[in-house]
């Protein structure tokens, strides 16, 4: 079968010793080996032995999306509603699906199966962060095998989340907010392999010329996305001023900016300081304070700094 008739899912979506109502496969040696039969399991040995080995994604034939679109529904239903299911568990399940949702939308951006997923993927993780406070530390600063733009998502999304709850916004801002936090990046994940290598150089660092090809990924997504009815504008918005602030320096050259809008450059830029300056939460915060002072409102960065204190992300 051609590459084109599969579709990639993480492996933590197929939980193991649950039947999966569709033939799972593994990609090995240029062809795709059916690894789970339909109306069987994954053996629990079996699962912990692919995580060993950090193999991080599964496959499924096109023609079994809607099977497993429904699967995973149920799954992370009956996941996050039980009580006696384990944290771990439940952070496991939202950040694959994720996780799924991110790299798929890196490969089809205006994709709305996709989009849609991402969409229940932005509610799963409210839902966890809101009834499970712990669930944070735990969703930000995973080692994700995969990718360091998806896990760059998933941290700004979780505390864009509980970040925007205590400043209050409201919970159709929130909905809007978690999306665009989860897509953000996927314009990175489009680039070229140097000029995505940008994103690990710091900000501060980047010539004149590395800036502007770095922008572009905020810029050629959105472009894609405004023609596609059924995603929001204002998802679309958030994604576009994700690298905007209050002196007018990012590629659109907005100053103004709504407060979801801040909230997503706010906390982008924090964990970027954390990934490509290589610094604790702590000392990336303490940058933040004096480097980003100006580009964001003061009392914006000091509720910040408490937010993070409150969450035990620093001491």
């Amino acid at each position: 079968m051609s590459q084109k008739s599969f579709t990639p899912l993480r492996i933590t979506t197929i939980k193991a010793e649950r039947t999966v109502p569709f033939p799972v496969y593994i990609f090995f040696k240029e062809q795709y080996l059916e690894y789970i039969q339909e109306g069987n399991s994954l053996e629990k040995e079996k699962y912990k032995k692919l995580r060993r080995q950090k193999i991080t994604k599964f496959y499924i034939k096109d023609s079994d999306e809607g099977k497993y679109q429904q699967f995973l529904d149920s799954l992370l239903d009956s996941t996050l509603d039980d009580p006696n299911a384990a944290m771990e568990e439940k952070v496991e399940m939202v950040s694959g699906q994720s996780e799924t949702a991110i790299d798929r939308l890196s490969d089809d951006p205006a994709n709305q199966t996709s989009f849609d997923m991402t969409r229940k993927a932005a509610k799963n993780m409210q839902k966890l962060i809101f009834e499970n406070p712990e669930s944070l530390n735990q969703i930000f600063g995973q080692d994700n095998e995969g990718s360091h733009v998806i896990q760059h998502c998933l941290n700004v999304a979780a505390l864009s989340i509980k970040f925007a709850k205590l400043l209050k916004v409201s919970d159709e801002d929130i909905d809007y907010l978690s999306t665009a936090a989860l897509m953000h990046d996927i314009g990175v994940m489009q680039m070229e392999k140097e000029q995505a290598e940008l994103f690990h150089k710091p900000k501060t660092e980047l010539s004149p010329n590395e800036k502007s090809v770095y922008f572009e990924h905020c810029k050629g997504v959105v472009q894609l996305l405004a023609e596609r009815p059924y995603i929001n504008a204002h998802i679309i918005e958030l994604i576009e001023c994700h690298e905007e602030n209050l002196q007018g320096s990012g590629p659109m050259k907005k100053a103004k900016l709504s407060r979801p809008q801040e909230i997503l450059s706010l906390v982008n830029t924090y964990d970027k300081k954390i990934i490509t300056s290589k610094l604790s939460p702590g000392d990336a915060i303490k940058e933040m304070m004096i480097d980003e002072l100006g580009n964001y409102n003061l009392d914006l960065l000091n509720k910040f700094k408490d937010f993070l204190k409150t969450e035990k992300v620093i001491s």
